[in-house]
């Protein structure tokens, strides 16, 4: 295989998507790249790429641009998100977080996921790779002599995605021809942006057992992670502490918070609107957000909202908002000053629900940012293990709002002074647009030993359900126990064996495995999961993934069950394998993503 050229690093993000690129003989500096799409006025070039979808009508597919850029029948980017906010049933969003949606077949074609959206539907996972597929397709259109298919590609992906949400990932980019690609944690690439900004001092910025808290907010989703300064043979070293949980909460729940609060300002004057009218609301007041929460904000701002039929302007309704009302909704709303006993807590999911994503219902940043700080995913939080951060590294579009910035900040330091920590500092020099493509990039730099490696291993303890054996009782089922496969932070790369185990499995018929996942490197007893730590209460302590129903083949074998003990393997792209081989020689491997077999 040629050597690459280049190393090309892509924020697959839920509301935008950017890519950047270097020499890979690390010979330049890290480079923005401008993507060619769609917009009301042509074709452009953008540093971003809006993650949307829409599938235009046949007037507009019939447009100069959309054969070479759209294919005629599905558009990509800026005219998707700004079209398709007039036309919702044509357009899909959020395809990143129907791909992690683990309660839904991510292959059915459900989006957009409306009714009146006949004839055009599309998977999560169709919708990630048309979007994977036009960051390919403008790449070769500008770099004929330099195949993106040729380069070193990374993508990154929430640290909260679980193993079948990457495979997914790397499956959608396959799908589309990509090269084979690495996997990398967003809230890792911000912080290897920041590194690569701060190569020459960094070590002079942070010291032994300074912990860095990276907040990652963008337009649809939360992200939280921890990077401990550690020391190697007397030289400092990065590694992951901890993971959050993939939180459905960001600027989208500001601008939906301000369309409400505008619309009930609207029928306090007697007015009213209906439902498109309200989706053109939310629109406008996302726009306003962006001005009110910018350097230098307005005193207020007039909202106008198209009218309905034929007079279109002499049908029109105009609000105004001012600062401190979208001031008050925002910052008081979603980040309130707290105790960290007032963390939000575990949310139980009701038997019936409409189709859709699982959207947080605690929207109280503060109280997200406090339940994972104190790494607890029961009722209670637990302030024994409250985390106190040394350092916190801002990233994402929403936090350009310094006032968001600053509330976050006064909140760290209200609990440093709680528990009588330091003053928690900002890293400053982020780039909250464009730092996780670049820092992806980045990493590719470190990879090749050009810059400082993040240990990071997985983000998440992975444990497989084993049923006890015991005598049928009516309506008793035998219990289950949770076994540590993988401990948080296995190295990519590593196996590990259960070697006091011992295990039946069945062969020939169709089998379920259950899987579990801990976001943390200790469950609430304070103990540190190692592989073979069993977990009884693993309804309170773990998180249960989609199971694997799979046939393993007999291979030969005469019987329907075998005496097996089993091995996990970190692969060098992040995904989990898991090995179950008996004393004749015969192996089986298990998957988190069911290729195919995934269960609703």
């Amino acid at each position: 295989m040629k050597k690459p050229n280049k190393i090309i690093g892509i924020d697959l993000g839920t509301t935008n998507c950017t890519m950047a690129f270097t020499e890979a003989d690390n010979t330049q500096p890290i480079m923005q790249f401008s993507i060619m799409q769609m917009t009301k006025n042509g074709k452009e070039e953008l540093n971003s790429l809006p993650s949307f979808l829409y599938f235009p009508l046949p007037e507009e597919s019939s447009k100069k641009g959309f054969e070479e850029l759209a294919d005629g029948q599905l558009c990509v980017g800026s005219f998707a998100r700004d079209r398709g906010s007039e036309v919702p049933h044509r357009l899909v969003s959020s395809a990143k977080s129907w791909l992690c949606h683990s309660l839904i077949n991510r292959r059915e074609k459900i989006l957009p996921p409306f009714e009146e959206a006949t004839g055009f539907k599309i998977s999560p996972l169709e919708a990630i790779g048309e979007t994977l597929k036009h960051l390919k397709k403008t790449w070769d259109l500008k770099n004929p002599e330099e195949p993106f298919n040729d380069q070193q590609v990374l993508i990154t992906v929430p640290a909260s995605f679980d193993p079948s949400a990457r495979q997914l990932v790397l499956e959608a980019a396959q799908s589309i021809g990509y090269p084979e690609v690495v996997l990398l944690e967003e809230p890792q690439a911000a912080f290897y942006a920041w590194l690569d900004n701060h190569k020459e001092v960094w070590r002079k910025i942070l010291k032994v057992h300074d912990q860095i808290l990276v907040v990652d907010i963008g337009g649809g989703t939360s992200d939280f992670s921890i990077i401990e300064v550690g020391e190697e043979n007397g030289v400092l070293s990065l590694n992951r502490k901890a993971v959050g949980n993939h939180l459905l909460l960001g600027g989208d729940n500001f601008d939906l918070a301000l369309a409400y609060f505008t619309r009930q300002k609207l029928e306090d004057q007697g007015r009213s609107i209906d439902d498109w009218q309200f989706n053109f609301l939310t629109h406008a007041c996302r726009r306003a957000k962006e001005q009110f929460l910018s350097e230098n904000p307005p005193e207020q701002l007039e909202l106008v909202i198209q009218g309905r039929g034929s007079k279109l302007i002499g049908n029109s309704i105009k609000v105004t908002l001012t600062l401190d009302e979208v001031l008050n909704k925002v910052i008081e709303s979603f980040a309130p000053m707290i105790h960290p006993q007032d963390s939000a807590k575990p949310e139980r999911l009701q038997g019936l629900q409409q189709i859709g994503l699982p959207y947080v219902k605690d929207a109280r940043l503060s109280a997200q940012l406090a339940r994972f700080l104190s790494f607890s995913d029961t009722a209670e939080a637990n302030l024994d293990h409250f985390v106190v951060p040394t350092f916190v590294l801002f990233n994402g579009g929403t936090l350009k709002a310094h006032q968001l910035r600053s509330r976050l900040i006064e909140l760290l330091n209200s609990w440093a002074k709680l528990f009588n920590q330091p003053e928690v500092k900002e890293l400053s020099g982020a780039d909250l647009d464009f730092a996780v493509s670049r820092g992806a990039v980045a990493y590719g730099l470190a990879r090749a030993g050009h810059l400082v490696r993040i240990k990071g291993g997985t983000s998440h303890s992975y444990f497989i359900g084993v049923e006890d054996a015991m005598p049928a009782v009516p309506g008793i089922t035998p219990p289950l126990k949770a076994y540590c496969i993988a401990p948080f932070g296995m190295e990519e790369g590593t196996e590990r064996e259960l070697k006091e185990c011992q295990f039946n499995l069945i062969l020939g018929e169709k089998a379920a495995f259950r899987f579990f996942s801990l976001p943390t490197k200790s469950l609430s007893t304070g103990v540190e999961p190692d592989v073979g730590t069993i977990v009884k209460n693993w309804k309170q302590e773990l998180m249960e993934l989609h199971p694997v129903e799979t046939i393993l083949s007999k291979n030969g074998l005469e019987q329907s069950m075998v005496n097996v003990r089993l091995k996990s393997k970190v692969t060098e792209l992040g995904i989990l394998e898991l090995y179950c081989f008996s004393e004749d020689g015969n192996t089986w491997k298990l998957e988190f993503d069911t290729r195919g077999q995934e269960t609703k």
